[in-house]
C-alpha cells in the first residue's frame, strides 16, 4: 500500500472505527484492507471480481477511518471514484439495488409504502414488517411516530408561526427527497423554530434532491446534474444561508465545489457551498432563544453522532447545544458515538442484514442508557435507530433535535 496521496503507514488505527470490521472481523471488510484491494485492481495485481466488488460495496462511506486515521489517509475519495466501477457490475446485488433505488426515489411508492407500514402496525403486524427490507424501516404508526403534518405540502406552507417583521437573515430549506416524504414534521418544525427566532424562510423553486444518493451509488452524471440544478436554483436566489435537516444533505452541498469542477456550474456550486448550514450549526452561529419552559423529557435523552455532521463536517457541539437548550439539560451520549448506525445514504436497503446488524448495536446501546428518547440530527440515521429499537422491543423514541425545539417552545406557549 501507499503511493502518491496516500500515505497509510499499516497502523491500523481505522479497523475499530470500521461498522463493518467490527461486524465481520476480516481484513477485506476495513479500510486498510479495502484499500489493498482498490490499489491491487488499479495496479492489476488483483482481478476486479466479484469477491472483491462484494468488500468495496460493503463500504458504509461513514468516513470514520478518516477521523481516525494518523496520515490523514483520503479514504472517502478513493472510495468515491472507485463506486462507477461498482455500478457498472450486474449481478443480482445490483439488481436489487437498481430495484430499491426506484422505489425510495418514487414519491408514490414511498407514499405507498409508509401507508402500508401504519396499515400492518395497526392490524398488529409490526414486528413482522420491521424486519422487511426497506418497509421496516418506515415509522408507520406506533406511538410517537405519526407525522402532524402532511408531505406534499411545502414546509412553509406547513408551519404555525409567522414571518418575522424585521428579518435577521433570509434562508431557504432544502427539503431533500425522501426524508419529507417519511418525516415531515423535522422540515416543517426547521421552518417553525427559524421564523421565531427572527429569520425569514423562502421559498426557492427548482431545487432537487442533493444527489448525494446517486453519488453513493456510483451514478456520477446523475449526482452532477441534480447538483447543478440545485446550484442553479439556489446560489442565484436573495438569500443568506441554505439549511438543511440532513447530516448527508449538508455534506453534499458543502463538496459541491469539488462534485461541479470543471463543469459550468462549478462557480455557482462553490458560492451554495459557502451559504450551507446544517440547521443546528446555524442555529448556534446566529443564535436563538431558549423557549420559556424547558421540555419535559421522562428518563434519558441519549445523543447519537450522525456520521456526515462528525466525520465529514466536523460538527459535534451544535445538535448538543440544541438539545440542551431544549431540555433545560444536557442529553448523555449514546455510547460509541463515532461508529456508524448503519444507516449511511441506501446502504440500510442495499445491505438489509448487514446494516440491521450494525443498527442493533445502537438498541443495545439505548437498552443500557435506559434511554427513553435517542436524538440524532440525520433523518436516516432516525429510521435506522428507530427499526433497531422496534425489533429490540424497547419504547425509546427517535427526535431531530430541532423537532424537541420546537416541541419546547410550542409547550412554552401552550402551558402544557
Amino acid at each position: 500500500m501507499g503511493g502518491p496521496g496516500l500515505p497509510c503507514v499499516h497502523c491500523g488505527l481505522c479497523l475499530d472505527t470500521c461498522p463493518t470490521y467490527r461486524v465481520l472481523g476480516t481484513e477485506a471488510d476495513s479500510p486498510r484492507g479495502r484499500i489493498y484491494i482498490m490499489e491491487g485492481i488499479r495496479d492489476g495485481e488483483l482481478e476486479f471480481d466479484d469477491e472483491a466488488a462484494l468488500h468495496l460495496s460493503r463500504c458504509l462511506g461513514c468516513l470514520a477511518c478518516e477521523s481516525a486515521c494518523p496520515s490523514g489517509v483520503s479514504f472517502g475519495r478513493r472510495i468515491e471514484e472507485f463506486r462507477p466501477r461498482l455500478a457498472e457490475r450486474t449481478g443480482s446485488t445490483r439488481r436489487w439495488q437498481d430495484l430499491a433505488r426506484k422505489a425510495y426515489t418514487s414519491d408514490a411508492l414511498v407514499d405507498a409504502g409508509v401507508k402500508v407500514a401504519s396499515l400492518l402496525d395497526r392490524a398488529g403486524l409490526g414486528g413482522v414488517r420491521r424486519k422487511v427490507p426497506g418497509l421496516g424501516l418506515l415509522p408507520g404508526s406506533l406511538p410517537g411516530s405519526q407525522p402532524s403534518s402532511s408531505a406534499g405540502v411545502s414546509p412553509l406552507r406547513r408551519s404555525t408561526s409567522h414571518q418575522p417583521l424585521r428579518a435577521r437573515a433570509r434562508v431557504a430549506v432544502l427539503t431533500g427527497c425522501v426524508a419529507d416524504r417519511v418525516l415531515p414534521d423535522i422540515n416543517r418544525d426547521t421552518v417553525e423554530v427559524l421564523q421565531r427566532n427572527g429569520i425569514e424562510v423562502v421559498e426557492v423553486a427548482g431545487q432537487q434532491c442533493c444527489g448525494a444518493l446517486a453519488l453513493h451509488a456510483g451514478l456520477t452524471s446523475d449526482a452532477v446534474e441534480l447538483a447543478a440544478a440545485n446550484a442553479n436554483a439556489l446560489a442565484g436566489s436573495d438569500i443568506d444561508f441554505v439549511v438543511t435537516t440532513a447530516a448527508g444533505c449538508s455534506a453534499m452541498l458543502r463538496d459541491y465545489a469539488h462534485v461541479l469542477a470543471g463543469t459550468s456550474a462549478a462557480g455557482r456550486g462553490e458560492e451554495l457551498a459557502s451559504m450551507s448550514r446544517d440547521i443546528c450549526e446555524l442555529l448556534v452561529e446566529i443564535g436563538f432563544d431558549a423557549p420559556a419552559r424547558p421540555l419535559e423529557a421522562r428518563g434519558n435523552v441519549a445523543f447519537h453522532d450522525a456520521c456526515h455532521l462528525l466525520h465529514a463536517q466536523g460538527i459535534s457541539s451544535a445538535p448538543r447545544r440544541v438539545c440542551e437548550v431544549a431540555l433545560g439539560r444536557a442529553p448523555v451520549d449514546l455510547g460509541e458515538n463515532a461508529i456508524c448506525c448503519g444507516s449511511a445514504g441506501s446502504y440500510n436497503i442495499d445491505h438489509p442484514v448487514l446494516s440491521a446488524e450494525i443498527g442493533a448495536r445502537k438498541a443495545e446501546l439505548a437498552r443500557e442508557r435506559k434511554a427513553t428518547v435517542v436524538a440524532v440530527a440525520n433523518v436516516g440515521c432516525m429510521l435506522q435507530i428507530g427499526q433497531a429499537v422496534a425489533l429490540a422491543g424497547l419504547p425509546t423514541l427517535v427526535k431531530h433535535p430541532v423537532q424537541l425545539l420546537a416541541e419546547a417552545y410550542r409547550r412554552s406557549d401552550t402551558g402544557a
